[in-house]
């Protein structure tokens, strides 16, 4: 089976800066990725360079067969790749619901559907953005993305700032849309081993290079090897 998304040797960065350096990856349909490393390794310029926000200095990007490299963010998105940023750029002056349809296309994820992977949300359809808590934000950023209908969802740093019973509730939400074999995910997130409970497979970078690529599952079992991979130095 063809790959859903492909890196070969890809640099990137902002400006004249270059963050990322030779990344190669792979992900199938279906697939799940935790995507580690300590905070300013190039995790988050990784998801922004998939969507088309960095400027590319070399390498492919390739998403369902196609060259991405001019490829301009919206119709990265209309393609089929959903995008939650850490910022959540939730507008206070839209309600939830128009959140939720100003981005809506054909799919099997409407907004009922969001309503029912997130009854807050529901409850708060006629809510303003700015009338929302921190965690209702985040579910409506990731209940938008899906709207989307992706066929790839991008998450970067989903639990990050929230409650406890908020994480344990977007957790189950995650790992729900990873067991569904229609859509792969990218998850970055500080909370390793959260991560790498919920996905197949596992990247670690370290100044903007891949300095480990595992099954997931291998990863959380070897306590020694993760410690030294993503703990603050």
């Amino acid at each position: 089976m063809s790959d859903l998304l492909r890196l070969e040797a890809v640099s990137a960065g902002y400006g004249e800066a270059t963050v990322l350096e030779q990344i190669d990856l792979a992900l199938g349909a279906g697939d799940s990725l935790a995507l580690l490393g300590r905070n300013g390794v190039g995790k988050t310029t990784l998801l922004s360079t998939l969507m088309g926000f960095t400027r590319l200095r070399g390498g492919k990007l390739v998403w369902q067969g196609r060259d991405l490299a001019r490829v301009p963010p919206h119709r990265r998105a209309q393609s089929g790749i959903g995008w939650v940023p850490q910022e959540r750029w939730v507008f206070p002056s839209l309600t939830v619901e128009e959140h939720l349809g100003a981005v809506a296309r054909p799919g099997p994820w409407d907004v009922q559907r969001v309503y029912r992977t997130f009854p807050r949300l529901g409850e708060r359809r006629r809510n303003l953005g700015n009338q929302l808590s921190g965690g209702e934000q985040q579910m409506l950023a990731i209940g938008r993305a899906l709207m989307v209908n992706p066929a790839l969802l991008l998450l970067d740093e989903p639990m990050e700032g929230l409650a406890p019973v908020i994480v344990q509730e977007l957790q189950r939400v995650i790992a729900g849309l990873i067991a569904d074999a229609g859509m792969a995910v990218i998850v970055v997130e500080q909370h390793a081993r959260l991560a790498l409970g919920m996905t197949r497979q596992a990247i670690v970078l370290d100044r903007g290079r891949v300095v480990h690529r595992s099954d997931s599952a291998t990863l959380l079992a070897d306590k020694a090897l993760l410690d030294r991979l993503v703990s603050v130095r």
